[in-house]
């Protein structure tokens, strides 16, 4: 912790990263020559632009590889090669030690955004003018609670007790001792912050890419939901469905689902709460996830900007359970199939095949979500290894499908900690109504019942590449359980294998023969470890977790 300590301290004076740009070493050390909280946010303006670092920069280091390799490669939506990327590899396998890489990146960009929100929890109150407005200081401080929540969020699934920080003055002198917090009362904190954040913020703004009292409501939902406090989790649901504030895009024209990931689509009707990046300021400040996926060859096929790695492919696994659904809306805005045509990828030049013989790393298919193509194909807003389309953390799909698990887990009252039996079924109106609109949208047919294992594949679909499976795996045998029997029985059935017999050329691009590989995570690989650069400054990383002081 000793880099965040440090690096919370020295906000007494916060950059004015929203008026003057700020590098990644901006985010280890204060910054220097910069106004200050006391000298800047003197107007109702200021305060306002004050948060919306909370939406971008910080995240980066868990945006992209980091999101990628914890969420869709042990989940089994994606595989690579062995030495495809250091990233990836110790993920795809499930043998993540405490110095692989995307540990390190997730662990650093969450507490980072920590450190950006409690800066300015810290220091508003006091630097802001009697002639600012209180509701819009509230607002602002409702926003760092929502964003910090959202970061602790991320932290608890990821790595399980975390310290909770909110005043680094406690630890100046002691950041060896920092302990860890259990994981109840970590999701206690959060609960605690989105409640303030749900008071406090501006109600029906999420359309201007800020957090709204509805986005705290929404991420409220989804936190009850993982306790398996299916009350609050409905109220909180419904809250959000009752305020009119979020729609499902393209219910009456399914065909949109692909365009919720693109550029022109930031901050629709259907985003709840999402990252918001810009290809201006290059690497670090706009989205990587196009980079890391994108299909070409000469990386450079898609993308026109010399990057496009194809780092990952969708497994086997997931092809099949888009298939086996009859989902080829949601598959076609996932996952690029040989043939398939995108008229909103190049289209100077009328659009994009993919080529018949896609393979990225052996799965004859290629990724598309959150691939959005060439500067030309964006009004210039794309750049290398950087575009501006946002990264959802929470979209309104969400909600009608914790509607529904809510009320399904309201009838079946399993005990916390051993989940729903996959088998429960409902035929409840109001769950199948949400389920339904959600199918409706996907181009399926209703349901008049379905099961819980239902459910969470149907979450899987609409939700794939998105960072969210694994942690429903995660959550399917029970809150905070550290045995994990019915998630690594379908962990267990997936084939994250490779393929091999097909021709060179792209008239045989059927002519191959899929491999098989089946990997099942211990019940311990659940959690990663927490990275060894904090463990080795602080040892009471290592040591069990203290009850956290409300």
């Amino acid at each position: 912790m000793k880099k965040h300590i440090k690096y919370f301290i020295g906000l007494g004076a916060l950059a004015v990263v929203t008026a003057t740009g700020c590098k990644k070493e901006f985010f280890d050390r204060p910054p220097e020559n910069s106004s200050t909280v006391g000298t800047y946010y003197q107007t109702e303006a200021q305060v306002q632009s004050s948060t919306g670092i909370l939406y971008a920069a910080p995240w980066f280091g868990l945006n992209g590889k980091a999101f990628l390799a914890i969420s869709e490669l042990q989940s089994g939506n994606a595989r690579c090669y062995q030495g495809t990327d250091g990233a990836f590899d110790a993920m795809n396998n499930y043998t993540a030690g405490n110095a692989t890489q995307a540990v390190t990146s997730a662990w650093n960009s969450l507490y980072t955004v920590i450190a950006q929100a409690n800066a300015l929890l810290g220091n508003l109150p006091t630097a802001v003018p009697a002639s600012v407005s209180p509701a819009v200081v509230n607002n602002a401080l409702g926003e760092a609670h929502l964003m910090r929540a959202a970061a602790y969020f991320y932290l608890v699934r990821i790595f399980g007790n975390v310290p909770i920080i909110t005043n680094p003055t406690n630890f100046v002198n002691t950041f060896q001792t920092v302990p860890l917090n259990p994981v109840t009362d970590v999701y206690q904190f959060i609960i605690n912050d989105l409640q303030f954040a749900e008071t406090n913020c501006t109600p029906g703004v999420a359309s201007t890419g800020h957090g709204s009292s509805g986005s705290a409501s929404a991420l409220l939902a989804k936190v009850y939901l993982y306790k398996q406090d299916y009350a609050n989790a409905k109220k909180e649901a419904e809250k959000v469905i009752n305020s009119g504030e979020f729609q499902l895009v393209g219910l009456e024209a399914p065909g949109q689902y692909v365009n919720l990931f693109e550029t022109a689509f930031n901050n629709n009707k259907e985003s709840i709460l999402a990252l918001q990046w810009t290809s201006n300021g290059g690497y670090g400040f706009g989205n990587q996830l196009q980079s890391v996926i994108a299909i070409g060859d000469n990386g450079n096929e898609l993308t026109g900007t010399g990057d496009g790695y194809g780092e990952l492919g969708p497994t086997f696994d997931l092809q099949d359970a888009f298939k086996t659904a009859g989902d080829t809306i949601r598959r076609h805005g996932t996952i690029m199939l040989p043939g398939e045509f995108y008229p909103e990828l190049h289209k100077a030049q009328g659009g994009y095949r993919t080529p018949l013989s896609v393979n990225e790393q052996a799965t004859h298919a290629g990724m598309k979500k959150y691939v959005v193509g060439t500067p030309s194909d964006n009004n210039g807003s794309t750049a290398a290894q950087s575009t501006s389309n946002n990264t959802y953390i929470m979209r309104y799909a969400d909600i009608y499908l914790i509607e529904a698990e809510s009320i399904m887990g309201l009838a079946k009252s399993p005990a916390v900690g051993h989940g729903i039996d996959t088998a429960t079924t409902s035929s409840d109106p109001m769950a199948l109504k949400y389920l339904n609109l959600i199918r409706q949208r996907a181009g399926l047919a209703a349901k008049t019942s379905f099961t819980y294992r239902d459910l969470i594949k149907e979450r899987r679909l609409e939700f794939a590449i998105e960072g969210d499976y694994w942690y429903d795996l995660q959550r399917i045998d029970g809150f905070n359980s550290t045995t994990h029997p019915v998630a690594k029985a379908i962990l267990g059935q997936q084939n994250k294998g490779d393929s091999s017999g097909a021709g060179t050329a792209a008239a045989n691009y059927k002519d191959y023969t899929r491999n098989l590989q089946y990997i099942v995570p211990t019940d311990a690989q659940f959690i990663l470890p927490i990275p060894a650069t904090e463990t080795a400054a602080d040892p009471n990383l290592t040591k069990p977790p203290v009850p956290y002081k409300f």
